[in-house]
């Protein structure tokens, strides 16, 4: 029987040093994997790969940003010299505009979301996609309920997760015949500390957002990470180009 176990595989993972970032890179190495983590704060992420390698995971980390594209080439280059391969990358990193109405919002909101979001995730992609070629590999881009419907007040965001899934199903009907899988996550409200960040800035509350939600409450990190490690193993082997919500029914409506 299939287990989740990552056991030989190398993993990925861009804004590791916080947040979801921080506990999918805890977890995936729980399940055995070896780590290639990168975040744009350095102490963070040299702490947390001290934290990992002190549990006996082989942790490849470095500082630096995602929208840098010669910075990602040669973090990509380190990883295969170090681990001979990578066999999952996911693209988490990513940045919240100021919380505004779309007529309010200057153009650089938007820009920013540009870099970060859209072309740090494309950078990522286009790298990790020339290094899974040969023996295939799995691809799990982070992007948003915001990604597949509209935001208020996040039309900016909204906009880069948008590009995020068009960016996805492409590069999944381009590379499925290399045995390589690209899918979308699109969380929607979870207890992050990207959330507090939204709700210290307004309009909207957790309790509100709470009752939006069929299920009443919101997501847990833990239950977005859970997801990653499903949808990036061989149990999850025939799903290539999806934009999956886990957002406790929102969608539903």
């Amino acid at each position: 029987m299939q287990t989740l176990d990552y056991s030989g595989k190398v993993v990925m993972i861009t804004g590791a040093g916080a947040g979801m970032g921080k506990l999918a890179a805890e977890n995936f190495a729980e399940a055995g994997a070896k780590l290639a983590i990168c975040d744009i704060n350095q102490d963070k992420i040299e702490t947390l790969a001290a934290v990992l390698r002190a549990k006996g995971c082989d942790v490849l980390a470095r500082a630096f940003d995602v929208s840098d594209e010669s910075q990602v080439k040669i973090f990509l280059e380190e990883c295969v010299n170090r681990f001979g391969r990578i066999d999952v990358g996911i693209n988490n990193a990513g940045i919240l505009q100021p919380v505004a109405h779309l007529h309010t919002l200057e153009l650089d909101a938007l820009d920013k979301q540009y870099q970060v979001n859209i072309k740090g995730a494309f950078a990522c992609m286009k790298h990790q996609l020339a290094n899974m070629l040969k023996q295939g590999g799995v691809i799990l881009n982070l992007s948003s309920l915001a990604g597949l419907n509209g935001a208020p007040n996040l039309a900016a965001y909204s906009s880069a997760k948008h590009a995020v899934v068009g960016m996805t199903r492409t590069a999944a009907v381009e590379y499925g015949r290399f045995n390589i899988r690209v899918n979308a996550l699109c969380p929607s409200f979870v207890d992050s500390p990207m959330l507090n960040d939204v709700v210290e800035q307004g309009p909207i509350s957790k309790d509100r957002m709470i009752e939006f939600n069929p299920m009443k409450r919101l997501a847990t990190m833990q239950e977005i990470v859970n997801a990653m490690l499903w949808m990036c193993s061989d149990f999850n082997s025939y799903m290539n180009g999806q934009a999956i919500a886990i957002d406790g029914g929102l969608t539903a409506f």
